[in-house]
């Protein structure tokens, strides 16, 4: 069972001294990691929904900046020593995959074998029209990028014929320093999702799911398990929930996650009675001092009595 937050990587708070202090007090606390969301350019927000809910924006603060998470990952390298480090999420078809998979291999050498990999297609269709990328077909590019991402890190040379993507007998070093490689995390909440999850994937992470929704989705995720080949329960779950301690329960539109110790520790528990295995907590909001406080009282009054 691992305990993970997410760093502070966009807003008025995201700087270095708030990486450093961050990452210091949850070695400190001995958090089990943290994780760093992506994005490289946010144009104006017409068309797409929030993570794919109609009308729903991005948060203002957003606009106050983002930091890029292997530049992150990669200053934090030589100033921890336990912590593991990793991307919730990378939009991976955003992205050049010969590029990201040099990224991945090199961070997860400077973490010494410390990275987690998460991927997802992502939402933001403005976003790939800057950079120039397909929206529509993102699903596909996504499955081809993790296959050719997968011989570049095991194959020397390397070799892969996709669609989208191909490379012969190719020089690729240095290879991860976790072998195969870093563990991939797989976002999403649809069956494409599941799907790759249990083609490619180390976990399942979705972002905020309530326990009727992991109810109705863990055993279609066994299902595509199962017709990948694979043994049940390979794919861990991995959620993503927000953490927000507050002096009454839970109320209307809130998550389990925020409310009193006692209500976050009951939370947790129902969700590892449902599978999960890792947890990765957002702060609300995301400031230094919200940041600092949060983890500590996580350690001192909700992780003892797990």
């Amino acid at each position: 069972m691992t305990y993970a937050f997410s760093l502070i990587m966009r807003g008025a708070d995201a700087n270095p001294a708030t990486f450093q202090q961050i990452a210091q007090q949850a070695e400190a606390l001995e958090i089990d990691g943290l994780m760093c969301s992506s994005h490289i350019v946010l144009p104006p927000q017409v068309k797409s929904g929030y993570v794919n809910v109609p009308g729903r924006k991005y948060a203002e603060h957003w606009n106050e900046g983002y930091w890029e998470p292997f530049s992150v990952c990669s200053y934090l390298a030589g100033q921890t020593r336990r912590l593991t480090l990793g991307t919730s999420i990378v939009v991976l078809p955003m992205h050049n995959p010969f590029e990201v998979a040099k990224q991945v291999a090199e961070v997860d050498n400077l973490l010494d074998g410390r990275f987690v990999f998460g991927i997802g297609v992502g939402w933001f269709e403005e976003e790939f029209e800057v950079l120039g990328q397909d929206f529509h077909n993102r699903g596909a590019r996504t499955n081809d990028a993790l296959q050719l991402m997968k011989a570049l890190w095991t194959q020397e040379p390397a070799t892969y014929e996709g669609k989208h993507y191909r490379v012969r007998d190719a020089r690729f070093l240095p290879k991860p320093k976790r072998r195969p490689h870093p563990p991939i995390w797989v976002a999403g909440h649809g069956e494409a999702a599941l799907k790759r999850a249990a083609r490619f994937a180390d976990a399942w992470h979705p972002v905020r799911p309530t326990y009727d929704f992991l109810r109705e989705m863990l055993p279609r995720l066994r299902r595509q398990e199962e017709a990948a080949g694979r043994a049940p329960g390979s794919v861990k779950l991995a959620v993503k929930l927000p953490l927000l301690f507050q002096a009454g329960p839970p109320g209307e539109g809130q998550f389990a996650t925020e409310g009193r110790p006692q209500d976050m520790v009951d939370a947790i528990q129902r969700y590892r009675e449902l599978g999960a295995e890792h947890f990765l907590f957002d702060f609300v909001p995301e400031t230094l001092p919200v940041a600092l406080d949060t983890m500590e009282r996580f350690a001192q009054e909700v992780r003892p009595r797990l």
